[in-house]
């Protein structure tokens, strides 16, 4: 009998370190689920996920520790996981204010800078306003954050497209006559798409959308983790891997 307190106690002890090792042992062993679409930053080649977002998102992940499977969707379908699954990491999405609190953010890809673009034999769309633009057809990849920037404006005539590259190839096709792209991507857009973008010309600037493309996770994700890959993406920006990464993406 003296001995059952004593033994009561290291008991519960022993269940308080065990109870204490499993947590952290499943916060470690998290599998972040990893969502993007198919565009000139990320793509799928040979059953793999490639791009360099995706080398910047691997790169994060690894100094981290942290595990991801990467799967593409189309758009509306990632952006509706990262909007109710924990434990999701989505890029490259654009940081607009109607995102901002919706996500846990923890770094940006690429900034931005878009404009509408013609192609410059089409001389006949020539609108030098955002309300001139709308007289006319213009392509946009369905539930992006352009997509949304335009229905808030008010612009009507409207072709979506299901992906960024089909969009780009619907446009150079002539099946609309103006596009929003970012200008610090269209070199490597360009080259993904194999498309000859000298036939294209940008006319109007759009600088309230030309904000930067991110990687965020879930709301739902634990705050840990959240700081775990910011901690992580800025040790890529301050020891230069982030500028190694991206160096084929911007147009200097």
């Amino acid at each position: 009998m003296p001995l059952r307190t004593p033994l009561l106690t290291i008991v519960a002890y022993l269940s308080l370190v065990m109870a204490v090792f499993l947590s952290n042992g499943s916060a470690l062993a998290t599998t972040l689920n990893v969502v993007t679409e198919e565009g000139s930053l990320q793509f799928t080649k040979n059953s793999r996920v490639e791009g360099v977002a995706t080398d910047l998102v691997r790169a994060v992940l690894n100094e981290a520790k942290v595990k991801g499977n990467i799967r593409v969707y189309p758009w509306p379908r990632a952006y509706e996981q990262a909007k109710s699954k924990p434990n999701t990491l989505i890029y490259s999405m654009a940081r607009t204010p109607q995102r901002e609190k919706m996500f846990k953010w923890v770094g940006e890809i690429l900034p931005l800078d878009y404009r509408f673009f013609r192609l410059k034999l089409n001389d006949k769309v020539n609108p030098t306003t955002l309300e001139q633009a709308k007289k006319f057809k213009i392509g946009t990849v369905n539930n992006g954050a352009i997509h949304s920037y335009l229905k808030r404006n008010k612009f009507t005539n409207l072709s979506k497209a299901s992906n960024a590259t089909s969009h780009i190839r619907m446009f150079m096709a002539g099946r609309f006559d103006l596009i929003i792209l970012n200008t610090s991507r269209l070199q490597s857009l360009c080259k993904n798409t194999k498309l000859d973008c000298n036939r294209i010309e940008p006319i109007i600037n759009i600088p309230e959308i030309s904000n930067g493309l991110y990687m965020a996770l879930s709301k739902q994700t634990s705050d840990s983790l959240h700081k775990k890959l910011t901690a992580a993406y800025q040790t890529l920006k301050t020891s230069g891997q982030y500028d190694s990464i991206m160096a084929q993406e911007v147009i200097k």
